[in-house]
């Protein structure tokens, strides 16, 4: 678990992605998950869509570690 107080409140591009990189590190990667620089860097200009293609890019991650979990117990 991350705590929110790792993560500053910003609307500076920099410190955005700084916070990316960090729920990178903390988070996503005991999913064995990584946001793409270039997918981080089009975040934080608020890319049109973009929000929607990490969600489903994180959907499709936690389905495939449901599934793999299935495999072990079944």
């Amino acid at each position: 678990m991350v705590e929110l107080h790792s993560f500053v409140p910003t609307s500076s591009t920099a410190q955005k992605v700084a916070n990316w990189g960090h729920l990178n590190r903390k988070v996503l990667s005991k999913l064995n998950f990584r946001v793409p620089e270039e997918m981080i860097q089009q975040l934080v200009r608020s890319r049109p869509g973009m929000a929607e293609q990490l969600l489903q890019l994180l959907r499709e991650k936690i389905q495939e570690k449901q599934r793999q979990r299935k495999g072990e117990t079944g």
